[in-house]
């Protein structure tokens, strides 16, 4: 071989390692950059990390902000898996975001909020506007939208350390008390994200599920509830992100039932004709029209809403009857869904008294139905401003018929006819 061919065969092997060298280096950098990107330079084991499941935020007596959270302990040793399962801890700071802070420079383990099912507000802090809450919460990335949100008049450290026997710890019973309050609907279904896409319209007026410590209560020489329990019934009515006050289980379900948002309802009035007598009902189907004036339709400049008619009408199941009249003819069934009409009725009527005149805020639903048909213009310029004084002078007239479907199986035969 000549020199020429040897020193040409040396450059080729030196440019042919030179580019497996390079090759190498690309390979590197890019796992480097791989896992740089990844985010595992932040993962931690699962035994250092607190999962949020309840947060609590109320106000103290000198105008401080105290938080709650009640966080999960998971363990991946098999051998601690009879510890205790949750732990509840508090700090105060001078905001909501500073009690936060201080909450997690307190606590051994890293705060997760992802999992946080309930978020519980104290009276005080709701009744001076849960809007300082909302911003931080909002713009927290880790926070779950989907949580459900509660008000209490019981300490709300209280409430998230309260002992179940059915869940492991109260956030995540409260969790599943909302999830079936369908059956009753004593009730809303209040979450974090509708509480923020209402609370800015003042047509729109949130209601918040009330969470509270329910004692025991002799019914018969038995308790009703084991010391310590949690209830949910009722709700917090708020204007605007202030809280005006409470709305019991009634009233609740009638602001429901106004706002077509009753999906079940359970009840029982007096048999008509026999004193001392009773029907059980369960509600299937109900619907409400809000009929305004003519005038509002227009596109104009917006006349003042003087009158307002709900037009409700509904189904109804019998469930039990205790009286010696089984409804058996078309006349006692006529009477019986006037008095079911009678009844609810009633009930509206005491709702529309607590929000104009107790409460003086519109959780009916009617400043919306306006908002709906006019222009957004006229509404935000001539309405939207003094709404809650406009609503309070309206006169609202609720028509309520109801019918029943299923009547059931009756053990006795009907009476004779005279």
């Amino acid at each position: 071989m000549s020199v020429t061919g040897a020193r040409a065969r040396a450059q080729l092997n030196v440019a042919v390692g030179g580019l497996r060298l390079g090759r190498t280096v690309v390979v590197l950098v890019c796992l480097i950059a791989a896992v740089s990107v990844s985010g595992c330079r932040d993962a931690r084991e699962i035994e250092n990390v607190g999962f949020v499941l309840g947060l609590g935020i109320d106000e103290t007596a000198d105008g401080r902000i105290a938080v709650w959270a009640q966080v999960a302990l998971p363990s991946a040793k098999p051998a601690e898996e009879e510890k205790r399962q949750s732990w509840t801890a508090g700090s105060v700071g001078d905001t909501v975001w500073d009690a936060v802070r201080r909450l997690s420079n307190r606590s051994t383990k890293v705060l997760f909020r992802a999992h946080v099912r309930a978020l519980v507000f104290g009276e005080r802090f709701a009744r001076g506007g849960v809007a300082r809450a909302l911003d931080v919460l909002a713009r927290d990335g880790q926070f779950r939208y989907k949580s459900w949100v509660f008000v209490t008049s019981d300490p709300v450290g209280d409430v998230l350390q309260a002992e179940t026997k059915q869940s492991s710890s109260a956030a995540l019973y409260l969790d599943d008390l909302m999830r079936n309050a369908s059956r009753s609907s004593t009730a809303p279904r209040s979450r974090f994200l509708d509480l923020l896409t209402s609370i800015e319209q003042p047509g729109d007026q949130p209601l918040l599920a009330r969470v509270s410590l329910a004692g025991p209560k002799d019914s018969g020489g038995q308790p009703e509830t084991e010391p310590g329990e949690l209830r949910i019934e009722g709700s917090a009515a708020l204007c605007g992100d202030k809280m005006v006050g409470w709305l019991d289980a009634e009233e609740t379900a009638m602001a429901l039932l106004v706002c077509n948002r009753l999906p079940a309802y359970s009840f029982v009035v007096p048999m008509p004709g026999d004193p001392g007598g009773t029907v059980g009902f369960d509600m299937i189907r109900s619907h409400t029209d809000t009929l305004f004036p003519e005038g509002v339709r227009t596109s104009g400049q917006a006349p003042p809403v003087t009158d307002v008619v709900f037009r409700i009408t509904g189904t109804v199941d019998i469930r039990e009857v205790l009286s010696s009249e089984q409804l058996m003819s078309v006349q006692s069934l006529k009477v019986l869904e006037d008095g079911i009409s009678r009844h609810l009725e009633a009930g509206v009527r005491r709702l529309v008294e607590a929000a104009q005149n107790r409460l003086g805020c519109d959780m009916l639903g009617i400043g919306e139905c306006v908002r709906r048909r006019m222009p957004a213009k006229v509404w935000e310029d001539d309405v939207a401003t003094t709404w809650h004084e406009q609503f309070r002078t309206i006169k609202i007239v609720p028509d309520v018929h109801f019918e029943v479907g299923k009547r059931g199986m009756t053990m006795q035969s009907p009476r004779p006819v005279d």
